[in-house]
């Protein structure tokens, strides 16, 4: 597994057909790449406002978690932009993404009512910094 900055439009492409994410102006992120050059998850940051940023993730291949997506993804946004946090929206009918932002380290910390559809709410989820278990120097604190 490749790890790049994201810039070319078909990443962007790639991750809006599965996301349908709106690149921001301050948008940025990380592509995975596998050794046939194709395109096994990205994950992109966006909305900076100097504590904090939205993180928005697409996987294809669980396998890119075995190989440091997720050190890859808290070195970016932790230590490169300086963020103390991250956050997510997840619908909460999502019950896939729910788990694995819970096992990232994310928990829920409000909820917007039918945001989504009646009956689907916005789940808002946090990892902060402090918490990240997947930056390096945490797990050496540990």
């Amino acid at each position: 597994m490749k790890f790049h900055s994201l810039h070319h439009p078909h990443e962007w492409q790639w991750f809006k057909d599965r996301t349908h994410t709106i690149k921001c102006e301050d948008s940025q992120g990380l592509v995975v790449y596998d050794n046939k050059n194709e395109i096994q998850a990205m994950c992109v940051a966006d909305s900076f406002t100097g504590n904090s940023c939205m993180v928005h993730f697409a996987i294809e291949n669980p396998m890119v978690l075995r190989h440091g997506f997720f050190e890859e993804v808290a070195e970016h946004t932790f230590r490169r932009n300086e963020c103390n946090q991250i956050f997510g929206l997840v619908p909460s009918n999502n019950k896939k993404a729910i788990k694995l932002d819970k096992h990232i380290g994310f928990t829920e910390v409000a909820r917007i009512p039918d945001a989504i559809a009646e009956g689907v709410d916005t789940i808002v989820m946090r990892l902060k910094k402090n918490e990240c278990r997947w930056l390096k120097d945490h797990k050496e604190a540990c």
